[in-house]
């Protein structure tokens, strides 16, 4: 039995719809987002394809929360809708609602896979569904660095986004394939490659997905200004950036997902504690500029997070009890 099975069964009920090698369900405008009224032990999302979070037996969602006289929302990606909880009253949303005590309802707004302009995307097109919306919290930032070193053809003028190649090979014209037979008939050989573009340095993909934060982070303060509600901006950890080495439980998965060769073969550079001071100073310069609150949640959790305790399922997705945790951490600095 692997230590994924055996540590974080409930990840096998993400692999089937909430991932991207699981069902994707494509969308206009948005790119994609989960499916709809999807019902588990473990996950489950309204007619819109968000998920629920609870709150004293009661069930949030966007599109079923007008029940509820006002509400917080907390956006970002794949960390806010909770890929890694047991189930949905275990999701960060969740348990903000759980520990807030002002008992208010926190919506998740969460959108897995989703940079910076998926997520702002997705509020402008459904925020008609909320009540009065009382604060708003961004859990995000690290999509945005992820997807810097992608190739200035794929980052675009909005930014990369995950599944990008796939999506411009299936909207290329047939006029711009590559004609192989053709060229082979003419040269005697096939058609050459374009050389790829050299990576982005380290700083440059800090200022690149810094500037593209903070130009949607600006959206996001019109916004909340206009409805009447608190913004604050906290940057969401990563395992590497919280603590060198994670307890038993974290070294197991982390030590089999690298086998499998994912996140830190991809991503290693970025796990560099030092990548987080950079990134978050000059998140928090921009913030300031325009009046938003910003939060670098990292050092936080460092000098809080005990040895032994067990936080992520993996390098940015937390466990229920890290889940608990961090809305406990949210909670004292709002």
């Amino acid at each position: 039995m692997t230590a994924r099975i055996k540590l974080t069964p409930q990840m096998a009920e993400y692999e089937q719809k909430f991932t991207d090698g699981g069902e994707v369900r494509w969308l206009p405008y948005l790119m994609y987002f989960h499916p709809t009224d999807h019902r588990s032990e473990v996950v489950n999302t309204d007619t819109s394809g968000f998920r629920y979070s609870e709150l004293l037996g009661i069930q949030y969602s966007v599109a079923n929360s007008r029940h509820a006289k006002s509400v917080r929302v907390l956006a970002g990606s794949s960390t806010v809708f909770g890929i890694g909880a047991s189930s949905d009253a275990w999701t960060l949303p969740s348990r903000l609602a759980e520990n807030d005590p002002d008992s208010k309802p926190w919506i998740n707004f969460g959108g897995r896979s989703f940079n910076s302009t998926q997520e702002l995307t997705l509020f402008t097109l459904y925020r008609h569904l909320l009540p009065k919306v009382d604060e708003i919290v961004l859990f995000s930032g690290f999509n945005n660095l992820g997807l810097a070193r992608q190739p200035q053809s794929s980052r675009g003028e909005h930014g990369a986004f995950f599944n990008c190649n796939q999506f411009f090979d299936a909207m290329r014209p047939e006029s711009q394939a590559p004609k192989r037979g053709m060229f082979r008939a003419l040269l005697g050989k096939e058609q050459e490659e374009p050389t790829p573009e050299p990576p982005p340095t380290m700083e440059e993909q800090i200022d690149y997905a810094a500037d593209l934060t903070l130009r949607h982070l600006d959206t996001w303060r019109a916004l909340a200004a206009d409805m009447g509600a608190k913004l604050t901006f906290i940057l969401q950890p990563l395992a590497g950036w919280v603590r060198e080495k994670g307890c038993d439980e974290e070294e197991q998965l982390f030590a089999e997902l690298d086998r499998a060769g994912s996140f830190s073969e991809v991503y290693g550079d970025i796990l560099q504690p030092s990548v987080c001071e950079a990134y978050a100073a000059r998140l928090r310069e921009g913030a300031q500029k325009m009046g938003v609150r910003f939060v670098n949640i990292t050092p936080l959790l460092s000098e809080a997070l005990r040895p032994e305790q067990w936080l992520f399922v993996d390098r940015i997705h937390f466990t229920d009890q890290g889940n608990d945790f961090v809305s406990k951490i949210i909670l004292d600095v709002l």
